[in-house]
């Protein structure tokens, strides 16, 4: 299922790209469409967004660095 970042309210788990950008292969499946953002600490090539909680070896195979979690992310309204 694909999931965008406008569309999407439920809760957001963040990870941090610490040795690659985000580019076919170097995340796990899944991630939030358009929720990449800016570089934190040792994520150097951004963040990005899932839906659920990664596997501790999704997170050591992908080479990840968890950010943090928050509940619901709210719409932007205009």
């Amino acid at each position: 299922m694909t999931i965008f970042d406008n569309d999407y309210t439920g809760p957001r788990y963040t990870y941090g790209l610490r040795n690659r950008p985000l580019c076919m292969g170097t995340a796990p499946k899944g991630y939030i469409i358009g929720s990449n953002g800016p570089a934190v600490g040792r994520a150097r090539w951004g963040t990005i967004q899932y839906p659920r909680q990664l596997t501790p070896e999704e997170i050591y195979d992908y080479e990840l660095e968890v950010i943090g979690e928050t509940d619901t992310f709210p719409l932007a309204t205009a």
